[in-house]
């Protein structure tokens, strides 16, 4: 059993922590909210909301109304991109290694492996959307975003100031001449797009940054002789790295190169920043008025939030680039989507909190589940805001060999200058900040504070330990392995949405299919779908049609149909369906073609179709007689009572044009009615149904009226209900390609391939809806395809039957799926699904959509029919990466109407890479997946996943053919022995719970039974 054991690792256990989040997420599942996180650049909390008298900023203040505001919050960093990836990610610089704004500070070059928030989002269904300074840099990370519009480099509207770089600007210009303004308007633009769709905005705002350019009227807002200078004077005895020489700010026009800022200098560059503050308080009311206007406040969650605080002349220095209180101390806003039952509003919280904490906070908000993270959850001190939450809060700052770790409880912060590489202390600073955030002396080794500093050094020590490796040491961080949470209430008969059943017993046929050629059927009688019934074959190929022209008049010869009728019946097949598409060619018989369009003639080009005649019969009333006379013909031979348990399709994705039908829409419509009214004249109570592509089907083919025509589902619905037509079934074609990911996304093929036609106003509720053609391929062909026979096929038909049994699609008829003694992928699966048929089939949670890899990873949830047990099909699909990638943990938790500690007995088996005769081929013979031009077997166009007669040149075929009994024959699940477990306890119920792996495209089914005390 090393194929399962490989992966599977039973614990037993049940964490806490992980069933509550599970049941909450169960809960909330449908009301994940909109997240908008206002992220600011180099903004401290000088705003009205903070009790600032001079800064006018209504529409900050007017959020903090909203909401709550924290008093005592600070970054990790007091430098844009260390702050910026450690806000993403939810890891402390350490954690990563990452303390600088150049390329060796950016996350994706170094921290491959980690997940970033909007990675996160967007592989759980949300639109991610970056605009203006979300990252540092423009291009880190770039790929987690659906939609990236990039920071833009400044602008200046007075001559001369853009070639002096000049360090402010009062420009008599409106608001989107400056970049804030222009983020505001693609803010309010991408809205727009989104109001139908779950989404997650960072709208990065670069003002109050460097430099000082906002229009005019924000200037005019203050009297520059009313703003105070600060004291230049610097604490006592205060380290000599810890304030820098504000490199930053004499890079810009109008700054000395040394020495200090005078006070009228002073007075204007703190003019310039509180405009700058001003502006940028403007564009943030712009975005929620739109947010409100688009009615999408309801529902949206708001964060403004800074990447770190500033300095504005005091001690005579500027910018950040420390360790200060000034420097590390930022504003925060959190106002919880308006139709939250319990929010917040106009609340200041005192709680410690930090900018680490924010990806926590969105994710559990969101319903995600939580990768492994530096930073804590604040959800629920956003909802009870004067509770306690954490004792401290930490920030460090590099300067070369020497690195500077600061902690602070809020009154207090204890610096420790450290040798980088050894942990070894050079200096320590303790300042007071119990009144102000500018500090006055350093209070470190005063007896009168001992107690105060000893507190204060086990806090920092906690987080930053004197025997951890340097600061510098390359980290390899990987927090990609979040465990995967399926969660089923079998004690919630409002989960159950009815009963498994057998979806996948029909086999589809053409005229050329042998009876012979069996599908799996795990012992049931197979069933087939007869295509080309009639004749009308390729090339004129008279061989099977029933009406033809001798000459002189028109005869029925149903013989051709008969004897296929006969070779199905005769080999043991049960005939589920017969198909009325091609008419005969006799029926052709008065239609004259032309070259071009013109409106009245089919087209020459479309005489001969690549499946036979796709027109329709130029005698509608000939046509009549003959299917009325075909059916009183079936009946005679067959019985009435057999003829009864058959069903009467009308044509074949009767939409794909010119292959299947050369004629118009409305055409068909009278076609299927003329059809159906013949055969109900001789047999009023057949079955009777049409079949057409998706609902998303678009055509390009040009008819001989001029016009193009896409999928015909949606009309026919709409046509059959105004005029009474009967349909007892209406099926779709679904060819998922592997190189199409939206085709694999089954939310998507749902929403945008069914649900137009399934869930339509007309459609008939009575009718059942049907997959009537299916293969998992890579390519089409002219008149085939070349399907996917790996594993990935095994695991994308489980993924398919979740999304059949959940929407109630009653039937998908397959192509050929037992090959030369073996069963196809897809077969494998529906071999685990089979004993499943006739359980209680549960709704169940799954904690994330997508993992960090990009995997789905979901399950189907069954409780047996005997009460005996349960039976799970779990599977991992990656619709964008065919590559096998690193296991997903799997956490599988059933709540059940059992005493806790009921013991029970389960086993499992896996459906991989291990178990597929092709991938076993290719794992020993690596030169089947080198193309021929590296010296391979493989062909240069040959999908990774391609079946191997299409995919290798006749050398590899023939190794392949020669090799291939040593695998054996591939007709059974192999399952690992049987082990124990008992329930755990939970409220009233007790859980069920297994904790395992699962790997990439691989299917595991799980059955359990309860133990016989």
């Amino acid at each position: 059993m090393k194929l399962v054991l490989r992966y599977l690792t039973t614990l037993f256990l049940v964490f806490s922590g992980l069933l509550v989040s599970a049941m909450a997420y169960a809960s909330q599942a449908n009301k994940s909210p909109n997240i908008v996180v206002f992220l600011v650049d180099d903004l401290r909390p000088d705003l009205g909301a903070y009790g600032h008298t001079q800064v006018h900023s209504p529409n900050i203040d007017q959020l903090a109304s909203e909401g709550v505001k924290f008093s005592r919050a600070y970054a990790q960093q007091a430098i844009c991109g260390p702050s910026r990836v450690s806000i993403m990610t939810g890891l402390r610089p350490e954690t990563t290694g990452l303390y600088t704004i150049r390329k060796d500070g950016r996350l994706r070059p170094n921290q491959p492996n980690v997940v970033s928030l909007p990675q996160l989002f967007k592989a759980n269904g949300y639109k991610t959307i970056s605009i203006g300074k979300v990252y540092h840099s423009t291009t880190d990370d770039a790929e987690s975003w659906s939609t990236h519009i990039k920071k833009l480099d400044n602008f200046y509207a007075i001559d001369g100031n853009k070639e002096k770089r000049f360090a402010y600007e009062a420009g008599d210009v409106e608001d989107d001449f400056y970049k804030d303004g222009k983020v505001a308007s693609d803010a309010i633009r991408a809205l727009r797009d989104l109001k139908d769709d779950k989404f997650l905005m960072f709208v990065g705002l670069s003002k109050p940054h460097l430099p000082f350019n906002a229009p005019k009227r924000y200037w005019e807002l203050y009297d520059r002789n009313e703003l105070a200078v600060p004291s230049r004077n610097k604490p006592e005895d205060m380290y000599r790295l810890a304030l820098t020489k504000w490199g930053e700010l004499r890079m810009y026009g109008g700054i000395p190169k040394e020495g200090d800022v005078n006070d009228e200098l002073t007075k204007t560059l703190r003019h310039g920043y509180f405009a700058s503050v001003s502006y940028m308080d403007a564009q943030v009311g712009k975005v929620m008025q739109a947010l409100s206007e688009m009615n999408l406040r309801e529902n949206t969650m708001v964060v403004l939030m800074s990447d770190h605080g500033y300095k504005l002349g005091e001690y005579g220095a500027w910018n950040k680039h420390t360790n200060m209180e000034l420097d590390t101390r930022v504003p925060l806003i959190i106002s919880r989507e308006l139709s939250y039952s319990r929010r917040v509003a106009n609340q200041t919280s005192s709680a410690l909190v930090e900018n680490v904490d924010i990806f926590p906070t969105l994710v559990e908000a969101a319903g995600l589940t939580m990768p492994n993270v530096d930073g804590d959850s604040m959800l629920s001190l956003i909802d009870n805001p004067h509770q306690s939450f954490k004792p401290a809060a930490y920030s460090l700052f590099n300067r070369g060999k020497i690195m500077g770790v600061t902690v602070t409880d809020g009154d207090w912060r204890y610096t420790q200058w450290r040798d980088a590489a050894t942990q070894e202390i050079q200096f320590t600073e303790l300042y007071d900040h119990r009144v102000s955030d500018v500090a006055r002396a350093n209070e470190s080794g005063k007896p009168s504070y001992q107690n105060i500093e000893e507190k204060l050094r086990e806090l920092l020590h906690a987080k930053f330990s004197l025997s951890a490796p340097s600061f510098y040491q390359k980290r390899e961080v990987n927090n990609t392995q979040i465990p995967i949470t399926l969660m089923s209430d079998f004690t919630d008969t409002r989960g159950q949405i009815g009963d498994v059943y057998d979806f996948f017993d029909v086999a589809v046929r053409t005229e050329r299919g042998s009876p012979k050629s069996k599908p799996a059927t795990f012992g049931r009688k197979p069933k087939v779908n007869t295509v080309r019934m009639l004749g009308g074959w390729f090339n004129q190929d008279l061989a099977g049609d029933t009406y033809l022209w001798d000459g002189e008049k028109y005869v029925y010869n149903f013989e051709p149909a008969f004897e296929r009728i006969d070779r199905w019946l005769k080999d043991d097949w049960d005939i589920f369906q017969i198909v009325l598409d091609n008419p005969p060619w006799a029926f052709q018989r008065g239609h004259k073609f032309v070259e071009e369009p013109d409106g009245k003639h089919y087209l020459l080009k479309d005489k001969i179709g690549v499946y036979g005649n796709g027109l329709p019969p130029y005698n509608a009333i000939a046509w009549n007689k003959y299917i009325s006379a075909f059916i009183t013909k079936l009946v005679e031979r067959y019985g009435k009572e057999r003829v009864l348990n058959w069903r009467f399709r009308v044509g074949s994705e009767i939409d794909t044009r010119p292959q299947h039908w050369a004629a118009t829409r409305e055409e068909f419509f009278d076609h299927y009615l003329n059809t159906v009214s013949a055969i109900k004249t001789t047999l009023p109570s057949a079955k009777v149904g049409v079949h057409f592509r998706e609902a998303s089907h678009k055509s390009r083919y040009v008819d001989y009226t001029g016009n193009k025509e896409n999928a015909y589902a949606p009309h026919f619905v709409t046509w059959a209900k105004e005029n009474n037509v009967p349909y007892d079934f209406l099926a779709i074609s679904y060819y998922p390609h592997i190189t199409h990911p939206h085709e694999m996304d089954m939310d998507e093929v749902y929403a945008k391939q069914i649900a137009p036609i399934l869930e339509h106003a007309d459609y008939n509720p009575a009718a059942r809806f049907e997959i009537h053609e299916y293969k998992f391929i890579v390519k089409m062909k002219r008149a085939g395809f070349v399907s996917v026979a790996t594993s990935h096929n095994s695991a994308f038909f489980a993924m398919l039957a979740k999304m059949m049994l959940t929407h109630n699609i009653k039937d998908v008829f397959q192509w050929g799926n037992f090959h030369e003694g073996s069963y196809s992928p897809e077969a494998l699966t529906q071999l685990a699904l089979f004993p499943m048929v006739g359980n209680r089939l549960y709704e169940n949670s799954v904690s994330t959509k997508k993992t960090p890899q990009g995997n789905t990873v979901n399950g189907i949830f069954t409780e047996r029919e005997s009460d005996d047990g349960i039976d799970v099909l779990a599977f991992n699909f990656n619709n964008e990466n065919m590559d096998a990638l690193t296991p997903e943990l799997l956490h599988l938790r059933v709540r059940v109407d059992k005493p806790s500690g009921t013991k029970y007995h389960y086993r499992v088996a896996q459906i991989d890479d291990e178990t597929n005769i092709e991938q076993q081929f290719i794992n020993d013979f690596p030169k089947a997946m080198l193309t021929e031009r590296e010296g391979g077997w493989r062909k240069a166009d040959a999908h990774s996943t391609a079946s191997l007669r299409d995919a290798l040149n006749e050398a590899g075929r023939k190794a392949f053919r020669v090799h291939k009994e040593s695998y054996g024959k591939v007709t059974s699940l192999k399952w690992s022995d049987w082990m124990e477990g008992s329930t755990q306890e939970n409220d009233r119920a007790s859980i069920v719970s297994i904790d395992a792996s699962i790997p990439s495209f691989s299917v595991q089914k799980y059955e359990m039974r309860w133990a016989n005390e």
